[in-house]
């Protein structure tokens, strides 16, 4: 494995080099393709590792906050001392050596999804089917056909919890199993759904057999299921059932059993997400499908479980994840183990991560940028002749009353403190401190039912390298592991760290107001409070951003602008906000737009391209720049692009929602 820290210094150092270029800079070469122009120097440093799907800053920045936790796993591993129950060391110790006894894992088997596995194997018709789907999602939260469900805030309502009932698990995804450019990935996972069924202890035939049922059921299921960008829709998502309109629903279950079982029984309401796909499944819930039923349940719960169960379920997970992403050598197991340790433990590596890795000088420099970006997008909201005052006023008070979530939380999660570790000397085991966790997660959801809505609460952890806006609590969250190069830099000019994390913020305070967004008001609740002609109006311009992106093509395929509507819509949105503020000043605009640019650096595998425009909500990363770029009026004023530039788009066919 490469030495992550010192790729890591050397990239840095052509952060600074980028940056320090001064005085005439006019980008020639870049008004063909700005995005591979800036980034030719970083280009050819990068080559991808046999075992790596991709690269970008974001995922550089990650790998440099892992290979820090994976020092101090190391250092409690190889030490001798004995530390306090519950604390975050002993969590850690004893975690990474269940994680990294192979021998333990295999003599463990299915531990205690072994019951489970027998009563769905065993059920003797569709109620037996049923009880015993509902068993294994009440107690471990596994879920495959039926029974998933999620306790999150209410869209209408975002004061409440309310209960949503989840769609089934898709395996590879509807865009996969229907895409005409996906089937030799597909006809790949079905070899690795069979290999699965085999190593379990199916014979040849009947793994075969029961991987071409598990197929058609897929394919039947998919044809009923929403598409990605559907999912982004709340008008579409947020149906209201209540328990004897579920009953209807799924005419094939005794909802009020399945309820209690899962322990969400008593509830004024539930929200069915996906109403085609519940259709569908109950008419699936027959009789004569109960085999088929029988084997995609059995396949999911060994899926689900693979990476942390033994040797032989591990490396065929690993193997189709590798074939799928393009990924030509899997990483060492150390590599994993440390992974996985981190991975199940995320709070107690987020609390040791902010004690030596947050600056609150930077902090509130960051602050400092948010509050500016706010006003500005009042201003660019104020100037928007197709919105009424009384929409604009509406608006501007969604701004104002947005919540800015830092760094980490003021008070850790209650889950950190339920999650325990149980050692192997005590009869703990991967898998069943697996099972722990996700019996707390079950616990700690539970326990919200019926409770008002704490908008402190963070979900996403300090070490995590990325940003992102909450409709329900609109909200923008930037945790501690994204304030650094080269999104932020306290070295850097103020054009530079606009084009970077700035633009970062404008991204996700853009979000407030992108096509599904737009249809949360300032109080988190899905409330549609535009006009009608507005509307019309937000649709038509959405459109024409759709058109626009679609004709932007990667790897011989076109960019689907459906899909990456409201992220691209943040983009364009953010750019517009970035040289608002920074008006007529070229150098400034040279900074930002250069930063921006470096920012979005990444090289992937075909494998995986393939894999980011069949499910990514967000375009490209290249298109993310030259579409951006190619429509903003302030990057023509500075590189006096002309028509016989590629990137050149005529002003009139320039696109976005706030101009």
């Amino acid at each position: 494995m490469r030495d992550m820290r010192k790729r890591m210094a050397a990239l840095l150092m052509t952060l600074l080099m980028v940056l320090q270029m001064t005085g005439c800079r006019k980008v020639t070469g870049g008004k063909d393709d700005y995005y591979a122009f800036i980034n030719q120097e970083i280009f050819s440093q990068i080559e991808l590792e046999p075992t790596e799907a991709g690269w970008d800053w974001f995922g550089e920045l990650q790998a440099a906050a892992r290979n820090e936790m994976e020092e101090i796993i190391r250092e409690l591993a190889n030490d001798r001392k004995t530390y306090e129950k519950g604390s975050s060391e002993q969590k850690i110790k004893d975690m990474y050596e269940c994680v990294s006894n192979m021998d333990n894992r295999n003599e463990t088997g299915l531990g205690p999804l072994q019951p489970h596995m027998d009563r769905i194997r065993n059920a003797s018709g569709i109620e037996e089917y049923v009880d015993a789907l509902a068993q294994l999602r009440g107690e471990f939260g596994f879920s495959s056909i039926l029974g998933g469900y999620s306790i999150m805030q209410d869209m209408a309502d975002s004061d409440t919890y309310a209960v949503y009932m989840m769609y089934a698990d898709t395996l590879i995804g509807k865009e996969y199993v229907e895409g005409e450019d996906t089937r030799e990935y597909v006809e790949t996972y079905f070899a690795y759904v069979e290999d699965m069924l085999r190593e379990f202890g199916m014979s040849r035939d009947e793994a075969a057999q029961s991987a071409d049922s598990i197929e058609r059921l897929l394919r039947d299921i998919c044809a009923s299921t929403l598409t990605t960008e559907q999912y982004q829709n709340p008008s579409l998502i947020y149906n209201v059932y209540t328990e004897q309109e579920l009953q209807e629903l799924y005419t094939n279950v005794d909802i009020h059993k399945l309820l209690e079982t899962l322990r969400i029984d008593g509830q004024e309401y539930y929200i069915v997400v996906d109403e085609g796909q519940a259709e569908k499944i109950n008419s699936l819930l027959v009789e004569e499908n109960l085999q088929a039923l029988k084997d995609y349940s059995t396949f999911v719960l060994l899926n689900d479980v693979a990476e942390y169960a033994g040797t032989a379920y591990g490396k065929l997970y690993t193997d189709m994840e590798n074939v799928l992403y393009g990924i030509t050598e899997s990483w060492d197991d150390e590599f994993v183990w440390m992974s996985l340790t981190q991975e199940l433990l995320p709070w107690d590596f987020g609390k040791i991560y902010v004690r030596e890795h947050f600056s609150q000088e930077d902090k509130e420099a960051v602050e400092e940028m948010i509050g500016l970006i706010l006003e500005e997008y009042e201003e660019i909201i104020d100037r928007q002749d197709w919105m009424s005052l009384a929409t604009k006023e509406r608006a501007a008070r969604k701004l104002r009353t947005m919540q800015v979530k830092i760094g980490y939380p003021d008070e850790w999660p209650e889950a950190c403190d339920m999650m325990q570790v149980t050692p192997i000397s005590e009869g703990g085991s991967l898998l069943s401190n697996l099972l722990t966790s996700m019996r707390v997660s079950i616990e700690d959801d539970l326990s919200r039912l019926g409770t008002e809505v704490d908008r402190t609460e963070w979900d996403v952890t300090p070490q995590t390298v990325n940003a992102m806006y909450d409709p329900l609590n609109n909200e923008i969250i930037f945790p501690a592991a994204i304030l650094q190069a080269p999104f932020y830099d306290s070295r850097s000019s103020d054009g530079a760290n606009l084009g970077g994390i700035g633009f970062a913020i404008a991204h996700e305070i853009s979000h407030a107001f992108d096509s599904s967004g737009a249809l949360y008001d300032e109080y988190g609740n899905y409330n549609v409070w535009w006009t009608e002609e507005e509307l019309a109006t937000y649709e038509e311009l959405s459109q024409s951003i759709v058109e626009y992106y679609d004709d932007y093509e990667v790897m011989g395929m076109h960019v689907d602008g459906e899909l990456t509507l409201a992220e691209n819509i943040a983009d364009l949105g953010a750019m517009t906000c970035i040289t608002s503020i920074i008006g007529d000043d070229t150098e400034m605009l040279e900074d930002a737009f250069e930063q921006m640019a470096y920012n979005w650096a990444d090289v992937t595998t075909e494998s995986y391209t393939l894999y980011l425009l069949k499910t990514d909500t967000h375009a490209p990363n290249k298109v993310r720049v030259n579409a951006v770029l190619s429509s903003c009026d302030a990057f023509y004023d500075v590189y006096r692009l002309w028509m016989w530039d590629d990137m050149y788009v005529a002003p009139e066919d320039r696109v976005g929602i706030w101009k």
